[in-house]
């Protein structure tokens, strides 16, 4: 069906209209005159539409005679009629043949390079390593071993376990898989103390190897000793050796933050009216276009708005736009609530703690407290309580 569908279309074909009282001895002669009609439709009792070649359009007027029909084209469909409607528009011909070279000859390239499954190691640092292997956007891809480049980024890249590189139209996708980091290892032989990471109050000590210097519940500071990894023989006084001391040292530990809120504020509006400025992107190149107007706003918000030459998901060019929209805002005063002020500081010093609280300490309590000051300030002040392992070795005599 496909095949027929296609051969119609390049031999050039009619739909045509057929109006008559005998339209049923029409389709009888064409038939026996060998003339191939389709896609026969009918309107009602006098009227149909169908489909015919160019030959047999030129073969039905005798036919449209002998049954006193009147056939009437309602289009023109095929590769016939395109290549006439076109033949004395030359330049529209040489453009189009140009177009299809150009973009042919762009398709040769690579223009975009998509890196993917990496978490630690920066895309920008394989995109280098990338460039000193020869890839690069504007490298032509032919030629280019996919296995070859994969391989030499993983001798490359340490932190990398696998590496996938393809080409596809004119994009290079690597996938990677990041090595993962075997725990370190304790040298045993090697003599330290444990000290606190941080302030704190001991809530439990395990001891595997050197001896405790504090309790549960004992209050300590930043560097102070809670595992000695010097021993005293207990049967022969003054005689120490030193070992590598091992243990888990939790404690309750507080990180504090505030943050303040106004509770007359200014929100900036945006009144509705914008100015578009365009910047033409032509091989990695920025070009302004002299049609850009002055900003004149007093207040605004700016929005990039980037579009490339693309053909499918694969197939990128480095031609394109940007559009720069800048938005005219109104400054408006607000006042809020004590309630909303209160959320909006909190929140705001929780943001602050999240950076700072360590991702293994379990946080077990919450304390806020609130003020408000002149000029109707509002503050939070936010303590968070968490249960932590603080113990860091330090080689004795060492820093």
């Amino acid at each position: 069906m496909l095949l027929l569908t296609l051969w119609n279309y390049l031999r050039g074909y009619v739909i045509i209209l057929v109006e008559g009282y005998f339209l049923e001895r029409f389709i009888n002669i064409c038939t026996h005159r060998q003339i191939f009609l389709w896609d026969i439709k009918r309107r009602n009792n006098y009227v149909m539409t169908l489909k015919v070649s160019i030959k047999g359009f030129k073969m039905l007027r005798p036919v449209a005679r002998k049954t006193d029909s009147r056939v009437k084209i309602i289009e023109k469909r095929g590769l016939p009629f395109v290549l006439h409607r076109y033949k004395r528009r030359k330049t529209f011909a040489v453009g189009a043949v140009l177009f299809f070279i150009i973009i042919n000859v762009l398709a040769s390239f690579i223009w975009s390079i998509e890196v993917s499954g990496n978490k630690d190691v920066r895309s920008a640092d394989i995109l280098k390593q990338l460039e000193a292997l020869g890839v690069k956007p504007g490298t032509i891809k032919y030629g280019i071993d996919v296995n070859k480049i994969a391989n030499k980024l993983m001798l490359e890249i340490k932190e990398l376990s696998w590496v996938s590189f393809e080409i596809s139209g004119t994009v290079a996708k690597v996938y990677v898989e990041e090595r993962r980091q075997p725990p370190e290892l304790v040298d045993k032989d090697t003599p330290c103390d444990i000290v606190a990471e941080r302030d704190g109050v001991i809530y439990s000590i395990v001891v595997k190897s050197g001896q405790e210097v504090v309790k549960k519940g004992d209050s300590v500071v930043k560097g102070q000793l809670l595992v000695s990894g010097t021993i005293e023989n207990q049967h022969e006084p003054g005689q120490k050796w030193l070992v590598h001391s091992i243990a888990e040292v939790k404690a309750r530990t507080w990180y504090e933050e505030s943050s303040t809120v106004n509770l007359r504020t200014v929100d900036a509006v945006r009144t509705g009216k914008v100015i578009n400025n365009y910047i033409l992107l032509l091989f990695n190149k920025k070009i302004k276009l002299p049609i850009n107007k002055s900003i004149d706003f007093q207040n605004y918000d700016k929005v990039e708005l980037k579009k490339v030459m693309r053909i499918g998901e694969n197939f990128i060019f480095p031609i394109g736009i940007i559009i720069e929209q800048y938005h005219e805002n109104m400054l408006v005063e607000k006042e809020l609530s004590v309630d909303e002020a209160k959320d909006i500081a909190k929140e705001n010093a929780l943001k602050k703690l999240v950076k700072i609280i360590p991702y293994d300490a379990q946080i077990i309590n919450q304390r806020v407290t609130y003020s408000q000051g002149e000029n109707d300030v509002i503050t939070a002040n936010v303590i968070i309580e968490c249960l932590e392992d603080i113990g860091i070795t330090k080689k004795i005599g060492g820093e």
